[in-house]
């Protein structure tokens, strides 16, 4: 308890702190208060925390969001919106959002699948401050113009294809099923279905209706050979991806699912190589490494894509108000300067003595990663 109260200190105040300072917002011009995190979830709340820490008004609205997973940060981040927009004739005009991962423990079984998370889940921590006013748009980075969910709980598979449980010895830690990229897509192609007639412009509606009829029609005729499903194609909706780091295969199986190149996955990648899976801050990590590599630019629009046990996939889609850059508070400053990295670890002298090492503990003759 006392180890992750310290991390949450890092990271939940950490981050509150950092974002109040840089935009000039004092705690008790704070309406709406949104925290999320996974799997630390103390009494009183990391919400009560931040009330206390910053002393913020006693009629704040606060909200703590626990056990939504990796795409928490994003349910968050639509939470907050949405009461933005119900506040307005209560003249509600900041909401903070912080997302935080804290990772309280390792898993120290035998069990396969639950030793991924150790070396996958790092600790991490952001913080969002949104304005439902007109007259903080000159300042503001992006607007938030849509915020959709899905979630595939209805089906045991999905169900359980990410959990916290305990092994035959007893032993608690989470559990990712060999099922999670297959699921992953199932459940994005269900929050696509919503965002599509969104965000997609009607040449790209037009096409999916066509394939959707054409599709009918081979069924209605009993074909041996129905056409292959039509993906649209997003990047004329979109400049710019953020796909959850949640893994290598996660990241290219969505990646494929979407048809997106290597240069539209590279900041999901590097930040997965750089930070680890950071939950539910992942996507904002892929967000900074964007800003400080000056990509993003006034008018861009950005896809934001958060996967999450349950299992859910929400989707955000930002708009860019300004063109921004590379800050001395950006988590990637003292490191953008080596990314994107292309070598393989294979090929790093550091590396090799531990892949032989595995290779000869797991009985592989040809190990590679």
């Amino acid at each position: 308890m006392a180890d992750s109260y310290s991390q949450a200190q890092v990271l939940v105040v950490g981050a509150v702190d950092t974002v109040l300072k840089k935009t000039g917002v004092r705690p008790h011009e704070v309406d709406i208060l949104v925290v999320n995190c996974g799997l630390f979830n103390p009494t009183p709340s990391l919400t009560a925390l931040l009330v206390n820490h910053f002393k913020m008004r006693e009629d704040v609205k606060t909200f703590h969001l626990a056990g939504m997973g990796c795409s928490a940060g994003l349910i968050s981040l639509g939470l907050a919106a949405d009461l933005l927009r119900a506040g307005r004739r209560r003249k509600a005009r900041y909401a903070l959002v912080a997302s935080a991962e804290v990772i309280q423990s390792l898993y120290d079984g035998k069990e396969r699948p639950m030793m991924v998370t150790n070396c996958l889940f790092r600790s991490a921590g952001n913080a969002v401050l949104l304005s439902g006013r007109k007259e903080d748009r000159e300042r503001a980075k992006m607007e938030v113009a849509h915020v959709v969910r899905a979630t595939s709980a209805q089906r045991d598979e999905a169900y359980h294809v990410v959990e916290l449980r305990e092994d035959d010895e007893g032993i608690v830690g989470a559990s990712l099923s060999p099922q999670i990229v297959q699921v992953a897509g199932d459940t994005l192609s269900m929050n696509v279905r919503s965002l599509a007639p969104k965000v997609l412009p009607w040449t790209e509606l037009c096409k999916v209706g066509w394939a959707m009829l054409r599709a009918a029609l081979m069924r209605r005729r009993k074909s041996s050979s129905p056409p292959p499903p039509y993906v649209p194609n997003f990047k004329r909706a979109f400049e710019h991806f953020c796909v959850h780091p949640g893994g290598r295969a996660v990241i290219e199986g969505i990646g494929k699912g979407l048809r997106l190149s290597e240069e539209d996955l590279e900041p999901s990648v590097m930040a997965l190589h750089r930070f680890g899976n950071t939950s539910c801050s992942g996507v904002f990590y892929i967000l900074a490494y964007m800003e400080a590599k000056g990509r993003l630019r006034r008018g861009d629009r950005v896809w934001q894509i958060g996967l999450g046990s349950g299992f859910k996939c929400v989707t955000a889609v930002l708009h860019v108000l300004r063109d921004l850059d590379c800050r001395p508070d950006n988590p990637w400053y003292d490191c953008v300067h080596r990314y994107p990295v292309k070598e393989e670890l294979s090929k790093q002298a550091h590396i090799v003595p531990l892949i032989k090492s595995v290779s000869q503990l797991m009985g592989v003759p040809n190990f590679k990663v």
